[in-house]
Formats: C-alpha cells, structure tokens, sequence
C-alpha cells in the first residue's frame, strides 16, 4: 500500500464521519429551505466520497498493473530518487552555508543551476542556467528593492 491509497482510504472515512455529522446540523430556522445549512456540506462530503473511492481505485489498478512488471525496476527507480533526494539536500546544506557569505543572488543562481541540473541534466545547461539568473535576480529586486526585505547582497558589488 502506497500513501497514495492510504490519504484514500483516510478520506473515505473521513467522508463518511463529515456526512452523519452534517445531518446532524440544526435545520435552519428562517429561510425558505430548512436544509438549506446543509446544503454544501452535504455536497462536499458526497465529493470527498467520490473522490476518495476514485482514489482507492485509480491505486488499487496500479498496484495490480506494478505487481505484474519487475520489482529489480522498481528497485533500480527507488536508487534513482534516493540520489536525487539527497544530492538535493547537499545542495540546500551548500546553499544554507553560502547563503550570508556570498550573498542571496550568487547563492541562488549556484543552488537553482544545481537542482535543475539534477532534474534537466547537461543537456539543458543553457536554459537551466537563464532560468536561474533571471529567477533569482527578480526575487532579489522584489523583496529587497519593493518590499524592502532585507537579503544578504553581493559582497563586492553592494547591490
């Protein structure tokens, strides 16, 4: 079971405990509808409901359709992510430790240009590295010239 089924079947229940408690909403007094108070919750309920059991089943499928293909490819998936995850996470640690000593801009450029490396890869090094530049240049106009929100500058620029 993945998390994925597992938030389903929460929400299923959770969709059932919602719809016994929203019959046992007060009627309302005025109006022309007494159900009237009812009337969304009583819908977002059914949704969540349906949703839910939609949920479980889109899972349920997938599991039966992964069970049938190999499980040294999920395995070979699972090493892939793991790698991904933390070689992020030594781009962060990088990042957190440049942050105030070389400024927001350049660490930002140097962390972005990491993580969409490992997602983009080499092939893509050129729009990575715009993305990176542009993104992080108009964060930095934004909090720090309009909100003025202080970031740590570029040390020999002061900008």
């Amino acid at each position: 079971m993945n998390l994925s089924m597992l938030s389903g079947i929460i929400m299923f229940f959770v969709s059932i405990i919602y719809f016994i408690f929203t019959l046992l909403l007060p009627n309302a007094s005025v109006g022309q509808y007494p159900m009237e108070p009812k009337i969304f919750p009583l819908a977002l309920s059914i949704l969540m409901f349906l949703f839910s059991i939609g949920l479980i089943i889109r899972d349920y499928m997938e599991i039966r359709k992964r069970n049938s293909t190999s499980q040294k490819q999920d395995k070979i998936q699972k090493d892939k992510y793991l790698k991904k995850i933390l070689l992020i996470s030594a781009l962060a640690i990088v990042y957190a430790l440049l942050f105030n000593r070389v400024g927001y801009i350049i660490s930002t450029i140097l962390f972005l240009e990491g993580v969409l490396f490992v997602f983009n890869g080499w092939s893509k090094w050129k729009i990575n590295t715009l993305i990176a530049i542009v993104f992080s240049i108009v964060v930095y106009i934004i909090f720090a010239k309009l909100l003025n929100v202080y970031l740590p500058m570029i040390p020999f620029l002061e900008i």
